[in-house]
């Protein structure tokens, strides 16, 4: 999966006179950086536990990943999923892979890399690629040593060490799967680390084509429980293989759909996954989403093309609505519904037979929509579609991601096996 995840490393020893780590980690969180590592070498555990206590509730509020490093038990007591381990921890105990869904692994050679792979690691942390004061006197590997890393693994790599806004292009370059810094995140000015956010989100900046349809995650908040917030559950939809995420919040309040587009697109952009906001072109163009989705009832394409410049996908139940579509500058439609749904249900549904017709006439691409799930996707092989629209055969899932993964992989290996 594309992806560039930037991640701040906490050393409270580099802080600013006067500031304290979790003033630093709040300003982190809402300046938009993605993972939080809490390193803290060296400080006794009460200190680092009460540091804990107060830096995952920040993370989790503004829908950054807290990372625990090496204290394992505070990890569990915490609920975190993320813990950071040396490759020496991993290897003496092994069996922490099972007891957390993302364990990373902070290694110094290929070999090492190599190893965390076999050992079950999420993902690897190499390092130091360049200079850095905590590692003066040791020699910078370079951008060389880091491009053998992400050759040698399937995993993701995270590069650390020297690394400051200048650097970020070449770090992407080399195929890492994202960046960690420490000094810089721990006493940077606020513009500068803004800078650097805005920096790997405009890397990742999402290229639509019909790939981008094929797996079209539409959210909806009926199956939250309480204290759960829906980009978290997006990220896991985008993690399983979500290659688009709407977000359609029928009963949320304006400022509720605001915030919840603002905290999807933090989740989106590192994946390089579009965020297509529902409906509401304000929105869309208040927090910077990638593309807004329009009904029959909405302005038209050509309208909000003359202040929108992402894209645009209209509703289309019929040909002539799909033929009025591509005439007013659309870059998708959604087709549907084709079986019956709860969300729609007032509508008499298209069917198969409906749905192939309008995908065979269709100038431009089609995505289906409506009761879709497991055990009807199938009956799509077919019909000429680039993607499948689903709602709960997604989040309404106790687990989002396996969910997510087995319909793509349906669609990618009956229904659309692309030439490629």
């Amino acid at each position: 999966m594309r992806q560039f995840i930037l991640t701040a490393v906490t050393d409270s020893t580099a802080l600013p006179e006067g500031r304290t780590l979790t003033d630093r980690i709040r300003t982190l969180c809402e300046a938009g950086v993605r993972r939080i590592v809490l390193r803290e070498k060296g400080m006794p555990g009460d200190r680092y536990d009460r540091l804990a206590e107060e830096m995952v509730p920040i993370c989790r509020e503004h829908c950054a990943i807290p990372v625990i490093a090496h204290r394992l038990d505070t990890a569990e007591r915490l609920g975190v999923d993320d813990v950071q381990l040396s490759i020496d921890e991993l290897r003496s105990h092994p069996e922490v892979v099972k007891r957390f869904r993302r364990v990373g692994v902070s290694v110094h050679s290929v070999v090492e890399a190599k190893e965390a792979e076999s050992l079950g690691a999420y993902s690897v942390t190499a390092g130091h690629i360049f200079s850095t004061e905590c590692k003066k006197g040791i020699p910078e590997r370079g951008l060389a040593f880091l491009k053998d890393v992400v050759d040698a693994v399937g995993i993701p790599v995270y590069a650390i060490g020297g690394i400051d806004l200048e650097d970020i292009g070449d770090i992407h370059s080399t195929g890492a799967s994202g960046t960690c810094l420490m000094s810089t995140m721990m006493n940077a000015p606020e513009d500068h680390i803004g800078d650097i956010v805005r920096k790997c989100s405009d890397i990742n900046a999402p290229v639509f084509d019909d790939d981008c349809l094929a797996l079209y995650a539409v959210t909806d908040s009926r199956w939250l429980r309480p204290g759960e917030r829906i980009a978290y559950k997006v990220e896991e939809a985008i993690l399983g293989g979500a290659t688009v995420i709407q977000l359609r919040e029928k009963d949320s309040d304006r400022d509720s759909f605001v915030e919840d587009a603002r905290q999807c697109l933090k989740v989106c952009r590192p994946y390089g996954i579009p965020l297509i906001v529902n409906d509401d072109v304000s929105v869309a163009m208040e927090v910077g989403a990638d593309g807004v989705h329009l009904g029959q009832d909405d302005e038209s394409p050509t309208e909000v093309r003359e202040r929108f410049k992402g894209i645009i996908g209209v509703s289309a139940h019929n040909v002539e609505e799909a033929e009025k579509a591509f005439e007013d500058g659309a870059d998708y439609i959604g087709c549907g519904a084709v079986f019956s749904t709860s969300t729609k249900s007032n509508t008499r549904p298209l069917g198969v037979d409906g749905l192939r017709g309008i995908a065979e006439q269709s100038k431009l691409p089609v995505v289906a929509i409506g009761g879709i799930d497991e055990n009807n996707i199938m009956q799509l092989e077919g019909t000429g579609i680039a993607g499948v629209a689903v709602v709960s055969a997604i989040f309404s899932k106790d687990d989002i991601q396996s969910a997510a993964a087995s319909l793509l992989k349906k669609f990618n290996d009956g229904i659309y096996p692309k030439k490629r």
